[in-house]
């Protein structure tokens, strides 16, 4: 029986990081800092940001705190309030962003990804 549990216990694992596999953050991040289109490009539960600050478009995640955003994001409050890719320099940054003083929630300041 302890065998059965521990191999169930194996497989549940393994599923879970499978449907976490691809799910990031960063330059190519499906969650938040990829680059998409109106039409796609982001994981389930993001959106891609399209206006003329996010060149080639950002996936994003729409938040109201920071508590909201997965890490290695920000919550800045522009445009609404998106979760976009933290930095400390435009190396961290995709081709077209710079990194980029923005204001957060509770008037607080960040430097994320962003023209």
């Amino acid at each position: 029986m302890r065998m059965h549990k521990m191999v169930s216990g194996l497989v549940m694992a393994g599923a879970l990081w499978l449907g976490a596999c691809g799910q990031t953050v960063g330059k190519t991040g499906d969650v938040v800092g990829g680059p998409c289109t109106a039409s796609g490009g982001c994981a389930s539960g993001s959106v891609c940001e399209t206006a003329s600050m996010y060149p080639g478009g950002q996936c994003a995640v729409v938040c109201e705190t920071q508590s909201d955003c997965p890490n290695g994001s920000v919550c800045i409050t522009e445009g609404g309030g998106r979760c976009v890719l933290a930095c400390s320099s435009a190396s961290d940054c995709r081709d077209g962003y710079g990194c980029n003083e923005k204001s957060t929630p509770g008037d607080g300041h960040a430097t994320v990804c962003i023209r």
